[in-house]
């Protein structure tokens, strides 16, 4: 981008968020089921959402009517308000109410038979947006609200999320390319994300739209790349084939930094370094992370099965370690398998309660190792050497090295 043009920018980004302080150093965050929603927004209704959550603060627990004033939502035009901008806004303001929110959620419902689960359909929310959309033109400002059903997914967010800095959605233009943005960066620690082509077009509501794929590609994929060129997540991709046919895009971007993955996985729970540890995708664990919430997966469940698919991988009974765990995770494979299994650790916590023995969490090293290979493989490892995998993963986790009596190494913690 030339100097001319990231001085208008910055002018742009400047008029865009006046009323909000510290604008351009803001981060704006979502949670990963509304990054993966499936919905729809005009460029100016994209402006309006950009401004709203900017004016969302950390601390908030509730959702406040907020007031853009009208120049915030047509700078990014470059030119002064116009009769044709109020007959814009009056037209976004009846279709920005009625924008439905498509959240699909992990279906597991319980067999008829023990505690197995089985997956089903996903289920799914249908959820309005805005609570209300007014405007007031002698102030020239709108007063806008979001629905309080889309609180879970903007305000308090624990974990499952994607944060981004404001500035980096100025410079997107088109409401795809946003949308794209979102859902790359939820993928930023992997620095890889394949979508299906399909599925991509339903996320951004063009089902039945660009039937020739070459159109797509160029109105949609073309334009994000050369959008996102300038913002701190430029992409290339490639087209996977079945056949002549474009089934499946693999986005492809830097990943971040390893400093910045070991800050997020320092607030992760053990399961979700075990998952992280044997390559299930982001989008995956959330979908676990539902499930545990929701009580229908122990995470203890979650661990065990992690380290039985391991086993199998080492052994050549699975092809592929991620998608297996998930699968069982998600299906309940192993769970008369864990049932035993606790009632054995039961036993044996029983025992050392007598002798004060601590509970301790043990991974072989070779397990580790293995784990670590298939990840590199797959360029979902942040880490370019075992010995920093392992310390961002484990060391900086409480694990701590040790050998056996039979001289086989470990990584020990306790629990």
């Amino acid at each position: 981008m030339s100097t001319q043009s990231n001085v208008a920018m910055e002018g742009i980004q400047t008029t865009l968020f006046e009323t909000v302080p510290d604008a351009t150093g803001k981060l704006v965050v979502q949670h990963n089921a509304l990054v993966n929603a499936r919905f729809d927004l005009t460029t100016v209704e994209m402006r309006l959402f950009m401004a709203m959550l900017a004016r969302i603060n950390r601390a908030d627990t509730e959702f406040r009517e907020f007031q853009v004033p009208l120049r915030e939502i047509t700078a990014l035009s470059g030119r002064r308000l116009s009769g044709k901008d109020y007959l814009e806004v009056e037209s976004m303001c009846s279709q920005l109410v009625t924008r439905v929110l498509h959240i699909e959620r992990p279906g597991v419902e319980p067999r008829t038979r023990g505690n197995r689960s089985r997956r089903h359909a996903p289920d799914f929310d249908k959820i309005p947006l805005m609570a209300y959309a007014k405007y007031r033109g002698e102030e020239g400002v709108l007063l806008v609200r979001f629905n309080d059903e889309v609180m879970p997914y903007l305000l308090q967010l624990q974990r499952n999320f994607t944060k981004v800095q404001l500035v980096q959605l100025l410079k997107i233009k088109s409401p795809h390319s946003y949308r794209i943005y979102w859902l790359l960066k939820e993928y930023s620690a992997f620095g890889t994300r394949t979508l299906g082509v399909e599925e991509l077009k339903a996320m951004l509501s063009l089902e039945g739209q660009y039937k020739q794929f070459p159109l797509f590609r160029m109105r949609v994929l073309d334009r994000a790349r050369d959008e996102m060129m300038h913002t701190d997540l430029p992409f290339d991709y490639e087209l996977i084939r079945e056949g002549k046919a474009v089934t499946k895009i693999k986005f492809n971007y830097a990943s971040t930094s390893a400093e910045s993955a070991a800050q997020e996985l320092s607030a992760a729970s053990p399961w979700e370094i075990a998952l992280h540890t044997v390559g299930v995708s982001a989008g995956s664990i959330a979908v676990v992370a539902e499930l545990v919430g929701k009580g229908e997966v122990d995470p203890e469940y979650i661990r065990y099965v992690a380290q039985m698919q391991q086993e199998k991988f080492k052994a050549g009974k699975v092809k592929s370690l991620a998608g297996s765990v998930f699968t069982a995770i998600t299906k309940g494979h192993l769970v008369d398998d864990f049932q035993r299994h606790q009632q054995k650790r039961e036993r044996a916590a029983l025992r050392k309660v007598a002798t004060k023995q601590p509970d301790v969490v043990r991974y072989t090293l070779a397990e580790v190792r293995a784990a670590y290979e298939t990840m590199k493989k797959k360029k979902m490892t942040q880490a370019t050497t075992f010995e920093q995998n392992l310390e961002l993963i484990y060391l900086s986790q409480g694990f701590r090295q040790q050998r056996d009596a039979q001289g086989v190494e470990w990584l020990v913690k306790e629990a």
